[in-house]
Parts: structure tokens; sequence; C-alpha cells
């Protein structure tokens, strides 16, 4: 007589396709953020190689710079994931709500003021 709820063996990642997208995507960028800080290094981009080669915290500075990229790549390609997302009751248009707006003049009184801005002093 086992009462207690048996546990599902499944992972988190294989119950939830959704955050599998999103880690799957975001480790994509931060390959990438990382292949593009090792490029900048290895090329000697601006003198940035040269100078993590002759520094004594070089390699503290590639990995704040590796970092920094792999953060931002793996963020960027992670929303472009996200964003890219149909949603279930789109009509394959794309966009979102279109709203027909028809534009009308509005009449404005201008009226001078009898003071001037700087900008208006320095050319006169």
């Amino acid at each position: 007589m086992d009462r207690m709820p048996r546990r599902n063996n499944d992972s988190l990642l294989q119950r939830n396709p959704a955050l599998r997208l999103v880690l799957g995507h975001a480790a994509v960028g931060a390959l990438l953020g990382l292949a593009f800080a090792i490029a900048l290094v290895w090329f000697d981009a601006h003198g940035l190689g040269r100078l993590m080669t002759d520094s004594d915290s070089g390699p503290a500075a590639f990995v704040l710079l590796a970092g920094g990229f792999m953060i931002t790549f793996g963020s960027l390609v992670a929303g472009g994931a996200i964003m890219s997302l149909p949603k279930g009751d789109d009509d394959d248009r794309g966009g979102g709500r279109r709203y027909r707006y028809r534009l009308s003049p509005i009449p404005v009184v201008a009226r001078r003021s009898g003071r001037r801005s700087s900008v208006q002093r320095d050319f006169h």
C-alpha cells in the first residue's frame, strides 16, 4: 500500500520545451561570444592581444572580455529565439495588431514671443 505519489523521472529540460529552447539558444550565443572574443585577441584587433599578453593580468582581462561577450551574445540569441516564436492566434501576416488611423490636420495658432532663444541670438 504505497500511498506516496510516484515521482516522474523526466528531467526539467525534457518536461519544459520553452526552457530547453531558451537555454539551448543561449548556449549557442555564448559560444559565439566566446569565439568572437578569441578572434579579437587572436587577430590582435587594435592591439588588444598584445596588450593582454604583455600584461600581468592578461588572463583576468580575457575572462572579463569573454564573459561580457558570452552574456551579451547569449542573451541576444535567446531573445531572438523567443521573439521569433509564432503566437497561437497569428494569421501568418507578421507583426502585432493592425490599427488603421486616419491622419487629419489640426489647426494651430502660432504666436511670436518677445523672447529669443540663445540660438536665435547667436545668428542675428
